[in-house]
């Protein structure tokens, strides 16, 4: 075997944790390097998982530490320029960039040229598609328990980019990747709403019609009923299926009314970090390796953004939305800079600015870290009491 994968980790927040939980499992790769402009952010983590090197800056990890891989957990708004500056540096085999893939499709794509042009396999950090569940449910659908596939149902919050990217892309994953014809959406931004420094709405909804007499719909922040990103309802024609990561309910007529799904489940099977995370980095070198295309590939991704956008875009419209999508910009920000969007309330907040880490006591913050308190739980308690 040759010798270990070099990877980097540029961003040093919660999600990072959840790719070095996931490389740590694999013993091809060896992090060598974090990446934040926050020093108590990256000393944590190198601390915690032995990383030898930290930097402020990621030209000057690129030039120093040579990654072969490199994870990129930045906010949204940094994902293709992170990605484009990566992609062109002569060590760098393979990228897992964070969802979503880029704000607007004309980013998506250019981020995925710049790695064709460089030989570089990117893929995004769909991890879910890596979970016994949704893997299991696609071997059901696929084996024809259900029937034929006539319906998708998905409810998330916290905005279409944060969760809803994980849930267009599950019920892709799980129906084989049909392709999308047409998308209609609408949605209400009244308040002057960010999510990481991004523009998006207060709710919306959407129904999209794939291939044959397969639609779904989605909707955000408008039912919270316990919903979550990777949670979803399949109906098929002789039945349906209810989907988790780690849990599975068929209904057919063999079933005697819902049935729950052995899934022989690992201690460190969860959406995201442990088995999930790792069993897609070791996809990722598998491509680099034998070049075959990982499950979560950019090419394939890019269909869940492609579907995300033509939501905004059909908004902005007023009209259903035909594919290929040819709105390259974030409709979003087009329907802001056009005044079609009133605000009731012009003050500007952002639904995760709590993890804003500047300026926070680090000592608490250490004390309940070590009282085993969660990244996003700390940093919650911590700006909570400014």
């Amino acid at each position: 075997m040759k010798n270990k994968y070099k990877v980097a980790v540029v961003g040093c927040g919660s999600i990072a944790n959840a790719h070095l939980e996931g490389y740590k499992k694999l013993s091809k790769v060896e992090v060598k390097a974090v990446v934040d402009t926050n020093l108590s952010a990256r000393e944590m983590y190198m601390k915690e998982y032995q990383i030898p090197n930290g930097y402020e800056n990621l030209e000057s990890m690129l030039s120093e530490t040579n990654p072969d891989i490199v994870s990129i957990c930045v906010w949204h708004k940094l994902h293709d320029v992170m990605t484009e500056k990566v992609a062109n540096y002569p060590s760098v085999k393979g990228i897992i960039c964070e969802k979503p893939m880029a704000i607007g499709l004309g980013n998506a794509e250019k981020m995925i040229e710049v790695c064709k042009k460089n030989n570089v396999k990117l893929i995004i950090s769909h991890q879910r598609r890596f979970t016994p569940g949704w893997m299991k449910a696609k071997d059901i659908i696929q084996s024809g328990l259900i029937g034929v596939p006539t319906r998708g149902e998905i409810r998330v919050k916290d905005g279409l980019l944060n969760w809803g990217t994980h849930s267009i892309d599950g019920v892709r994953y799980v129906l084989g990747e049909p392709e999308a014809k047409w998308v209609f959406g609408a949605l209400q931004r009244s308040t002057n709403k960010f999510e990481r420094d991004t523009a998006i709405e207060d709710c919306c909804m959407g129904l999209v019609q794939f291939e044959g007499n397969l639609q779904f719909f989605i909707q955000s922040d408008l039912l919270d009923n316990n919903c979550d990103a990777g949670r979803f309802n399949v109906i098929g024609t002789n039945g349906m299926i209810y989907i988790e990561e780690t849990k599975v309910k068929l209904f057919n007529e063999h079933s005697n009314g819902w049935k729950d799904i052995k899934l022989n489940l690992d201690k460190d099977d969860k959406a995201i970090g442990g088995n999930t995370n790792a069993l897609q980095a070791n996809e990722l070198i598998e491509w680099i390796e034998k070049d075959k295309e990982s499950r979560s590939s950019a090419r394939i991704a890019i269909k869940t953004q492609e579907i995300m956008m033509a939501i905004y875009e059909s908004a902005r419209k007023n009209m259903i939305v035909k594919l290929p999508l040819r709105e390259k910009k974030y409709p979003l920000d087009l329907m802001i800079g056009e005044n079609k969007l009133h605000l009731f309330d012009e003050k500007k907040y952002d639904i995760r600015e709590f993890l804003n880490r500047d300026n926070i006591d680090e000592n608490i913050y250490s004390k309940l870290k070590q009282k085993g308190f969660g990244h996003n739980e700390i940093m919650q308690k911590l700006n909570l009491n400014k």
